[in-house]
């Protein structure tokens, strides 16, 4: 746990003395260089932010649980997908029970991929978005603080991307709403210097700010900041 000086300012989040620094997003999910097969730095230049202990570590087990459903997303790169069979596989290996808590209710189906033409064997797996939320909403206000230097004072609204529901209108208005921010931003610039595991978009208005996420590829999570 890197420590800053506490005199440098407060946490992201609260009032508190900052005495660590958050990682934005977290940091386990950039590849670690052992599991990388080029000679390529996925943790150069990591976003932080200056964060109290409470809140460092509020979300350590949700971190890990978007870990393992980013990485194990059929909209996951092969970065992911190699961050799923090295890190989450050696996790899963030391700790079988917490890996099954993770992967609840997994159900075989078939997926078609539009490029090749062909079904492949997939699994399902019911994901436990409120813990996803969490993670996303503190990467929205430690991205808002890494932009604006000054905490978000506001509701946080999230739109994950690369989940589906049981209703095809809610799959299809989700899907709607990612592309429209896609071409809204697609004039900004991508912010992140590791743009294979994680980039972002950021435009701020007098009332609101919206936040456009990347992760591994094509994981997209949208965020509406509202003003209070």
């Amino acid at each position: 746990m890197k420590v800053v000086n506490t005199h440098l300012t407060t946490c992201y989040m609260c009032d508190r003395d900052a005495t660590t620094v958050e990682h934005a997003p977290p940091k386990c999910l950039f590849p670690e260089k052992k599991d990388v097969s080029s000679q390529k730095d996925y943790r150069k230049n990591l976003i932080t932010v200056p964060s109290c202990v409470v809140h460092n570590t509020a979300t350590s087990r949700e971190d890990e649980y978007l870990l393992y459903m980013l990485s194990a997303s059929i909209t996951s790169s092969d970065v992911g997908l190699n961050q799923f069979l090295t890190k989450v596989k050696r996790a899963a290996e030391r700790s079988p029970s917490l890996a099954n808590s993770m992967l609840v209710s997994t159900d075989p189906m078939k997926i078609f991929h539009e490029d090749t033409q062909e079904w492949n064997d997939a699994y399902g797996i019911q994901i436990q978005g409120k813990r996803l939320d969490l993670v996303f909403i503190k990467n929205a206000y430690a991205l808002y603080f890494h932009e604006k230097r000054k905490k978000f004072d506001g509701r946080v609204q999230v739109v994950t991307g690369f989940t589906l529901y049981n209703e095809l209108s809610v799959n299809s208005a989700i899907a709607s709403a990612v592309t429209a921010a896609e071409d809204y931003f697609s004039q900004h610039e991508a912010k992140g210097d590791n743009p294979d595991i994680f980039f972002y978009k950021f435009e701020e208005g007098s009332n609101s700010a919206i936040l456009l996420m990347n992760f591994y590829g094509t994981s997209k999570v949208l965020v509406h900041l509202d003003k209070r």
